[in-house]
C-alpha cells in the first residue's frame, strides 16, 4: 500500500467512525486533551495549530483555556471535522476554526502559529520525523509543540485478546502503529530529530473501569480497530463479536473491566 492509498484508507475509516468517536467508553480522548493543554500551556492570546484534530477534543480544550486566542484544527477526515464543528457549537466555543487538510502538506505560512499540538495522530504516518519537522515549520521560533500517544501497554490485555481472536478468523493485524512511539525515549528522539529543544516527556495514567464487555465493543467499533473488523464478513463479524465479548467479560472484577490507558505527552520548543 503506497502513501496515497494509506491516507485514503485512514480517511475512509475515520469518516465511518466519526459519529461514534465521542461515545462514553472512549472518554480517554477528552480526558487526555486536558493534560495535553496543561503541558502545552499556551498564553491567553496564542494562535495554536492542532494537527489531526479528529472531533476536536484537543482543539476545544485548548481554545477553552485561551479565550483571547484562537485554535485552528486540521484533519484529513471531513466526517471528524463535521463532528468537531457541532461540538464547538454545543460548547459555545467560538475561537476555533476547523479545516480539512493533510498533516503532511499544511497550507499555512511558515512561522505562523504560536504553538502546535497533535493528539494521537502522528503515529499514523510512516515518516513521523519529517511530519514533525513540517509542523515545526509552521510554528514561530520559541513556540511549543506538544504531542501525545498511547504508552506501549495501553489497552492490554484486552487488545491482545482481540488480535488473537482476529487471527483465528484469518485476519492478520498489522504492527500497532502507536507502539512505534510507545516509550518515553521514542518521544524524546522524535523531538530531537525535528531539532526541537527543551524537551520534556511525561506519562499520565488515565485508565478506568468499563461497565461490561459491550463498552469494550463500543471502543472497537468506534475507533481505529474498526478497519480490522471491516475485513470480516457479516456472519463472521457477528460470530466474532459474540465469542470475543465472552472472553473479555472473563477479565471483569467486581468493579468492572479495567481499561489500561497510559498516555505519553511530550513537549519541545522550536529554536
Amino acid at each position: 500500500m503506497d502513501d496515497s492509498e494509506r491516507k485514503a484508507l485512514i480517511r475512509e475509516i475515520f469518516n465511518t467512525i466519526a459519529d461514534g468517536y465521542d461515545r462514553p467508553a472512549l472518554r480517554f480522548f477528552p480526558v487526555s486533551a486536558l493534560h495535553l493543554t496543561q503541558y502545552l500551556n499556551p498564553s491567553d492570546n496564542a494562535h495554536i495549530l492542532d494537527v489531526a484534530t479528529g472531533t476536536g477534543s484537543a482543539a476545544l480544550a485548548i481554545a477553552d483555556e485561551i479565550p483571547k486566542g484562537h485554535v485552528t484544527g486540521i484533519d484529513l477526515s471531513e466526517g471528524m471535522l463535521a463532528r468537531a464543528t457541532v461540538k464547538a457549537a454545543e460548547q459555545d466555543i467560538t475561537n476555533v476554526t476547523f479545516d480539512r487538510m493533510d498533516m503532511t502538506n499544511i497550507q499555512y505560512p511558515d512561522n505562523h502559529f504560536d504553538g502546535a499540538s497533535c493528539a494521537f495522530g502522528i503515529f499514523f504516518l510512516e515518516d513521523m520525523q519529517n511530519c514533525l519537522r513540517h509542523i515545526s515549520d509552521k510554528v514561530k521560533p520559541g513556540g511549543k509543540i506538544a504531542l501525545c500517544s498511547f504508552y506501549e501497554t495501553a489497552f492490554s490485555p484486552l487488545d491482545e485478546l482481540f488480535y488473537n481472536r482476529l487471527m483465528q478468523y484469518g485476519v492478520e493485524p498489522p504492527p500497532v502503529s502507536w507502539k512505534r512511539i510507545g516509550q518515553k525515549n521514542h518521544h524524546s528522539e522524535l523531538h530531537e530529530t525535528a531539532n526541537l529543544t527543551d524537551i520534556h516527556v511525561y506519562i499520565e495514567d488515565i485508565g478506568y473501569y468499563l461497565n461490561d464487555a459491550e463498552a469494550w465493543w463500543e471502543i472497537l467499533w468506534n475507533a481505529g480497530y474498526r478497519g480490522l473488523l471491516n475485513q470480516l464478513s457479516e456472519n463472521d463479524l457477528q460470530r466474532f463479536r459474540a465469542e470475543h465479548l465472552v472472553e473479555i467479560q472473563t477479565t471483569a472484577s467486581d468493579e468492572g473491566i479495567w481499561l489500561d490507558v497510559k498516555v505519553i505527552y511530550s513537549v519541545g520548543v522550536k529554536n
